[in-house]
């Protein structure tokens, strides 16, 4: 009944209810108190078939008594459990807590099974039998209905053993999927790239990278279009696992086939694709099992080996634009008394602009050095700031989401580090 903002459809289905034990009672009462008109034999006078007349006797009372039982116990059951709308029952029962309960005792006979495992890694458990066996029935009972018996995926569905993973296919990329849940989101497209032309073309040149069938001359009129796509899709095609966006260069269509009028249909319509979140219903260790079985179908990246400290980025050269990524701040480089941005731009914006999907506003801040006159300094940090704005607009970031400031400290130093413009997420 929470799915109501009234509460009419609470109080109706208790008056119906209560109702219709109360008309059971009455029917009750009226079949033995009144009186029907009877001949001096006990008859109605209603004959059937020359011998079948009707008696007028009352009900017997054993089935009085089954009756009346069966309105006691209803008015007894009504009390105490869920059944009068809202009215919960004196004992709270539900069918959600008893789920969960039924839930818990299952999870805790099978903790010992489980507790076998929980030194293993995901390759080590990718090749146990046992472990794999259990990962089976669990994908079959909560996964196969999407994702196939064979894990092959289909239309809208992803293939779990070709190796291609929107968002990564590492055992850790792979648990986060299945415990967080992931969704994707394809914008539509056409406003941006201008005519139906624009977009037709853009659609052959996306089917050029994979080397699908399209007309080799709508995609080479594509390519510049594509810039607008590059934002998610990157300049070479390849996606951004950060945002969950398909490499367009593997030839994997799963929404439909790797046709044009598909792809068009894709560019002016979007599509959103939700992997729904499964860690409520696993437990840890049953999501870790899951994990190293889909892991193990075929498809799955090794593990990444752990990575090396890596030296603070250095300053661009004295005259050379440059950006670099430090610690999740985008920081863009300029050469003397310039603005232009660095090529590398968009890649070096990913993170900023999975953070705007996610709803956070960007920051950009110009800093100028020391040297020469501090009002054209100023000046010049401000368009510096802006050519990263407009860089940032171009990649899909709506203006009203980016904040340009001041930094605190405009006078950053005398070097090529001191004339850069930082981003970073609020």
């Amino acid at each position: 009944m929470s799915d109501f903002t009234s509460s009419f459809w609470s109080t109706y289905v208790a008056v119906i209810t209560i109702g219709g034990i109360i008309a059971c009672l009455l029917l009750l009462w009226i079949s033995g108190t009144a009186k029907a008109m009877t001949a001096a034999d006990n008859t109605t006078g209603h004959v059937w078939d020359g011998d079948l007349r009707e008696m007028n006797n009352p009900l017997p009372r054993w089935w009085v008594g089954l009756f009346l039982l069966t309105i006691v116990f209803s008015v007894v059951y009504l009390y105490l459990y869920p059944g009068l709308g809202s009215y919960q029952g004196a004992w709270k029962w539900s069918q959600a807590d008893q789920f969960e309960k039924e839930v818990a005792k299952g999870n805790l006979r099978s903790a010992p099974i489980y507790a076998a495992f929980a030194g293993m890694s995901t390759e080590e458990l990718a090749k146990d039998q046992n472990a794999m066996a259990i990962g089976d029935r669990l994908f079959m009972n909560n996964c196969a209905q999407c994702h196939g018996s064979d894990a092959r995926g289909s239309k809208g569905f992803p293939n779990l053993t070709d190796g291609v993973w929107n968002w990564g296919g590492t055992p850790d990329q792979i648990h986060e999927t299945v415990a967080k849940g992931r969704t994707g989101i394809m914008t539509p497209m056409a406003a941006s790239l201008g005519s139906a032309d624009d977009v037709r073309n853009v659609a052959n040149y996306a089917l050029s990278l994979s080397n699908s069938p399209h007309d080799p001359t709508r995609a080479s009129l594509g390519k510049e279009k594509f810039a607008v796509c590059a934002a998610c899709h990157g300049a070479d095609g390849k996606g951004n696992k950060a945002l969950g966006s398909p490499d367009l260069t593997a030839g994997v269509f799963t929404h439909g086939p790797g046709v044009e009028s598909h792809v068009v249909a894709m560019i002016n319509n979007g599509k959103t694709g939700v992997m729904p979140a499964w860690e409520a219903k696993f437990t840890p260790e049953q999501l870790k099992v899951l994990t190293a079985y889909v892991w193990g179908l075929g498809g799955g990246v090794a593990a990444a080996a752990p990575a090396a400290v890596a030296a603070p980025a250095a300053p661009a050269a004295e005259d050379a634009a440059s950006v670099v990524v430090d610690n999740g701040v985008v920081k863009f480089y300029f050469a003397t008394g310039k603005a232009d941005i660095a090529t590398g731009a968009d890649q070096a914006l990913a993170e900023v602009l999975a953070g705007v999907q996610a709803g956070k506003k960007v920051v950009v801040s110009g800093f100028v050095d020391s040297t020469g006159d501090a009002a054209q300094n100023e000046e010049l940090a401000k368009q510096r700031a802006f050519a990263v704005r407009d860089q940032l607009k171009a990649l899909g970031v709506a203006e009203d989401l980016i904040e340009l400031k001041k930094p605190e400290n405009i006078d950053a130093g005398m070097d090529a580090g001191a004339r850069r413009v930082e981003v970073s997420l609020v």
